[in-house]
């Protein structure tokens, strides 16, 4: 029933055990431990960055007891692709045994669905919401008018006009 539930999350799962070995994971969850552990020598099934937070939580667990800490780290992956982990103890009803449940999320799919939204709430053009998108990952004037095949010039427009049009939801 765990895994179908899971499954249906669009961030990464992973269920660890005290030792710290993978219960299970999703679907996305591996994608996204396969995307931290891009470039790691190790072949264990929980990138490194993750292996510490769990080590850190059972290493905390004699001070804190069953107080809820939910400790959070953004963790780089392979194309310096943004990973936040939270990781949080879990306990089941009808198991004795702790597990540590790890949240995964795609740092760069986040921020592109907030600004779809943006886009809509703003009322863009297409081609602002090209522009909308570029920026809000981080790209540089100059990326996106090579990327969208115009001048700088022309992404400085649409960008006050995008400025322009968010001032005026702000006021409403």
């Amino acid at each position: 029933m765990l895994s179908r539930l899971f499954e249906g999350f669009a961030d990464g799962v992973l269920l660890l055990t005290q030792e710290g070995s993978c219960l299970y994971s999703n679907q996305e969850g591996r994608r996204l431990c396969r995307v931290l552990k891009e470039g790691q020598h190790s072949a264990d099934a929980v990138p490194l960055g993750v292996w510490l937070m769990y080590r850190h939580m059972s290493e905390s667990r004699s001070l804190f007891g069953d107080e809820a800490l939910v400790p959070t780290q953004t963790l780089t992956g392979a194309k310096n692709q943004q990973v936040r982990a939270k990781v949080q103890w879990l306990n089941l009803p009808a198991d004795p045994e702790a597990y540590l449940l790890v949240l995964l999320e795609d740092q760069s799919r986040s921020a592109q669905a907030t600004a779809l939204l943006e886009a809509v709430r703003y009322k863009l053009t297409p081609r602002e919401k090209d522009v909308w998108l570029l920026r809000y990952a981080n790209c540089s004037y100059k990326e996106i008018a090579a990327k969208l095949f115009v001048s700088v010039n022309t992404v400085k427009r649409h960008l006050k006009s995008i400025s322009a049009k968010r001032m005026l939801v702000a006021e409403d």
